[in-house]
């Protein structure tokens, strides 16, 4: 008994509160995902949303909120921010000049987060690739490229390539 109170004495009451500041984090944590999916799920029931559009969104909200759960639980365990930001500085650096190096793949996901956004045409909707004379049912919209499919089967064209030609959509809903 004496052994345990010797440590509990030794044992620094901040850091108890850490503990339980990190339990209701978490709880709150756990709470929001809940909620926010639930949330997601009603109102892509009542507005109709694409299933697609909904996951991503869903992707999108989870990613903010893992990272504001990280970045709480670093703060309150002591962590300093300054040496994360250098870190994240560093590492977001790196994959700049990566990305730099393949600026086809990033052309390609930033046309992707603007098709995502502003939704231009949807799965099951026709698209004309004017120039090309390309036609194809959309069958998925993917963050780099576009599935079609045509009479003679299933094709991808990168989603840059939808900014830089003439497209009709002939199925618009």
């Amino acid at each position: 008994m004496n052994n345990l109170t010797e440590l509990l004495e030794k044992l620094d009451s901040t850091y108890f509160a850490q503990v339980a500041i990190t339990i209701v984090i978490i709880i709150l944590f756990i709470a929001s995902r809940w909620l926010i999916k639930k949330s997601l799920r009603k109102l892509a029931y009542k507005f109709s949303y694409d299933p697609n559009r909904t996951a991503a969104t869903k992707r999108i909200i989870m990613g903010a909120l893992y990272t504001f759960m990280i970045l709480l639980l670093v703060i309150i365990w002591g962590g300093d921010l300054n040496n994360l930001w250098v870190s994240i500085g560093s590492i977001l650096g790196v994959i700049a000049i990566g990305f730099f190096a393949i600026w086809s793949i990033l052309s390609n996901i930033v046309a992707g987060i603007i098709i995502y956004t502003i939704n231009p045409f949807k799965i099951t909707d026709t698209l004309v690739l004017v120039e090309k004379e390309v036609t194809g049912k959309v069958i998925d919209i993917g963050l780099i490229y576009t599935k079609l499919q045509d009479k003679d089967g299933i094709f991808t064209v990168p989603n840059n390539v939808f900014f830089q030609q003439i497209v009709k959509v002939k199925n618009p809903k």
